[in-house]
């Protein structure tokens, strides 16, 4: 009775864990490339050599080369990785024909080489896959295509043509969502050309839309109108889109993008010239980056907060940051270890350690490129050869910040490169620049543009403190209701607990008899429990048994295989020796062809006792060793050509001796006898299955056999060889000898692994 339940439960415990797995399977091969993505290297590695279907492993290689390409810092090895997984991914694209993939593919190979710097082939690349969805009429592929394009070029001419064809797209599809995201995208564009009017107007529409589908992820557009806005000089404006991007991101779950956004409304307070909130907001962006492992902006952020915390002379506390920040994530990208020598050289300024300074400030200059730290980083070295009262390197490098393309100048940075520029007239005696420059710095220092943004900025912050003010009394009110609930509800629990009891009492005596009735009912359960669990241990025991029985079992086969591999090689030795001692060449022919014989079984051994697949032997390698094997032997270099045509399959131990036996003989007497002399030749090894069926040959283009031959009459040992092992395989043999010899088997096959 118990062993059948044990088995019933045994029974179900598999079909539970068939059908886990094949649901698995099922969302396995539903999941699209990005999908593929969200999942660790080590499932990929996993999913990839234990999935059979071409077209996930196609998509995890796409995959694993993606992840090689975005990793943070990558080197020429990571994109060497990339490209193989991605070249193995096309392979299988192309041999399978899996036309769905195509798109996949052209976007990872356009981004890869947009990366390496060769905008032509990643242009070249997107457009195959675009042509294809044209081809296909798949319109919302080919859209995504358009807009990854304009992601990667650095063209923004280009990059609005692209974005305008997917707009184009979305809007036949009447696809509201991909229309905002693709504007947004737009407003981008026009944001990096300095067009802000068109910017933000672009950026308004698409988050109306947003707001019209109650799309969650707005924070994204909030966060362009912020910088859009802080560009302009609108201060306000910006502190308080950035403010609206933290509550969308809050509301959506998305934290980590917070420690951007608080970047994003510390550079607007910084704007306002409101050091202290710029400064607390840093600090909170600097610590929610370090805990975001995809973190980008981990090092700029800190360098902005070195400043401010050395304006305020708190030098320790910045070095503090420093060496926090260098502890939790050294930096990897050339832009990290700019922003980094920066800090550092800005410490030891303040420290007053002008040759470290100095030391910190020229390590990276020659690497400063586009962007908008070139200007802040150019006018620190400045101002620092200018305190020296070195006006000559302090004018080269004010020359390169003026000379510099000023797409990246807000008010701040016009601002301070005036005032820079006058006191370096000054300085070098040029008093009518100097007072040109010193004008200039005035009229945007005092400008009432200026003040005015400033007020509204502080405006905006104490509408946001009077509305966290009121979230708080909000949540105290509630606590306070709840309290009031909590009590009565106290009071109404005694009063149910003490009418209770007294029904209670009246119960107690029922319930009394009852809970002997338990009692009873429990040790007969907690036996039966016994027994199961018992039965149990014993059943993982004797499967404990049988596993390591099945080891043993497994390990003595191969060490059978490998002796007698070893002692067939033994007898090859010792008739080796023999023949060198024999001078009849019969024998020594005999001997040698003994030795060949010898030699197909013992391969055959050699690899079953090397693979994990017991008893199962890969033909196509064993074919090509025996032939190696026999070229060597009879030393015809490129005199003899072989041309194979072998099936990649493992065939049982039973099968595959016979068959390199006979293989052996029909290519030993090619050796001997088809191309005498110096002839050369060729000679076609061909094994094809088709359905149940092996169709074995060998065909040489030799002299064949003589016109009198009568394979009945006149046998050999090698032909008699050749006639017993198809009849032990069952099938049927024919040799022919007209234009050169042809051999051919076939026979009936149970089981074919591939």
């Amino acid at each position: 009775m118990h062993h059948k339940i044990i088995m019933t439960v045994f029974r179900m415990v598999i079909l539970f864990l068939l059908a886990n797995l094949s649901s698995v399977a099922q969302d396995v091969s539903r999941m699209t490339v990005a999908d593929f993505y969200a999942l660790p290297m080590s499932e990929l590695q996993r999913l990839l050599y234990t999935h059979p279907q071409d077209a996930i492993k196609a998509k995890i290689f796409i995959t694993l080369g993606q992840h090689w390409e975005d990793k943070p810092g990558s080197v020429k090895e990571d994109i060497d990785s990339a490209t193989k997984y991605f070249s193995e991914a096309e392979k299988i694209i192309v041999q399978r024909k899996l036309g769905e993939l195509k798109p996949d593919m052209a976007m990872s190979w356009g981004s890869l080489h947009y990366h390496n710097g060769s905008p032509e082939k990643a242009r070249a690349a997107f457009l195959s896959g675009i042509t294809f969805c044209k081809e296909t009429g798949n319109k919302e592929q080919e859209a995504t295509l358009w807009i990854e394009m304009s992601k990667n070029d650095g063209d923004n001419t280009a990059r609005l043509t692209y974005l305008e064809n997917a707009m184009a797209l979305y809007k036949s599809l009447k696809n509201r969502l991909k229309e905002a995201e693709t504007l947004k995208e737009i407003g981008d564009v026009h944001l990096n050309q300095g067009k802000y009017e068109q910017s933000e107007q672009e950026l308004n529409v698409a988050l109306s839309i947003y707001k019209e589908l109650k799309y969650e992820r707005i924070y994204y557009t909030y966060d362009l109108l912020s910088a859009v806005t802080h560009w302009k000089g609108d201060f306000a404006k910006a502190q308080q889109y950035a403010m609206a991007a933290i509550e969308s991101a809050e509301k959506a779950g998305d934290y980590n993008m917070l420690g951007f956004l608080y970047w994003r409304l510390a550079t607007a307070y910084q704007g306002a010239n409101d050091y202290a909130k710029s400064q607390y907001y840093l600090k909170q962006s600097l610590l929610l980056q370090l805990h975001n492992p995809a973190a980008a902006l981990t090092y700029h952020i800190l360098s902005e907060l070195t400043d401010q915390l050395l304006k305020d002379h708190k030098v320790d506390e910045a070095l503090k940051y420093l060496l926090l920040v260098k502890e939790k994530r050294p930096p990897i990208s050339k832009n990290e270890k700019i922003d980094l020598s920066f800090s550092i050289a800005d410490c030891y300024l303040a420290l007053k350690d002008y040759p470290r300074a100095e030391s910190y400030y020229m390590q990276y200059v020659d690497e400063l490129d586009d962007g908008t730290d070139i200007n802040r980083n150019l006018a620190k070295i400045t101002q620092f050869y200018f305190d020296r009262q070195q006006f000559k390197k302090a004018a080269v490098y004010l020359d390169r910040m003026v000379t510099h393309v000023p797409r990246h100048w807000n008010l701040k940075t016009t601002r301070d490169i005036s005032l820079l520029q006058s006191r370096l007239d000054s300085a070098n005696g040029n008093m009518l620049s100097a007072l040109r420059h010193l004008q200039r710095y005035n009229e945007l220092t005092d400008s009432a543009f200026t003040l005015e943004k400033v007020k509204q900025a502080e405006e905006m912050q104490a509408k946001f403190d009077v509305a966290s003010k009121e979230k708080d009394n909000q949540l105290l009110r509630k606590q306070g209701a709840l309290q009031e609930k909590t009590l009565e509800k106290a009071t109404l629990v005694r009063n149910v607990i003490m009418a209770g009891c007294i029904v209670l009492a009246l119960l107690l005596g029922l319930l009394l008899n009852r809970y002997w009735s338990k009692i009873k009912t429990n040790k007969l359960l907690q036996h039966q429990q016994t027994e199961i669990r018992d039965a149990n241990n014993s059943l993982e025991r004797a499967l404990g048994e049988k596993n390591k029985l099945l080891y043993e079992k497994e390990f003595l086969i191969k060490e059978i295989h490998h002796r007698v591999k070893n002692n067939l090689q033994l007898t090859m030795s010792l008739l080796n020796s023999q023949s060198k001692y024999l001078s009849n060449e019969d024998a020594i022919r005999a001997i040698n062809d003994s030795q060949h014989r010898l030699k197909s079984i013992s391969l055959i051994h050699q690899k079953l006792y090397q693979t994990e697949e017991q008893g199962l032997v890969n033909i196509k390698t064993y074919i090509y060793e025996v032939l190696d094997y026999l070229r060597d032997s009879f030393s015809s270099g490129e005199r003899v050509r072989f041309n194979l045509n072998v099936e990649d399959v493992e065939l049982d131990v039973g099968v595959a001796i016979p068959l390199g036996l006979i293989l052996n003989e029909a290519v030993t007497n090619v050796f001997k006898y088809a191309f005498p002399d110096t002839r050369r030749g060729l000679v076609e090894v061909s094994l094809v299955i088709e359905d149940d069926q092996l169709f074995f040959a060998v065909k040489d283009n030799g002299v064949g056999l003589p016109p009198d031959f009568d394979l009945k009459s006149r046998r050999s040992l090698g032909f008699e060889l050749i006639d017993v092992l198809s009849a032990q395989l069952d099938g049927d043999l024919r040799i022919d000898g007209n234009t050169g010899v042809q051999l051919y088997l076939s026979f009936k096959i149970d089981t074919v692994y591939q």
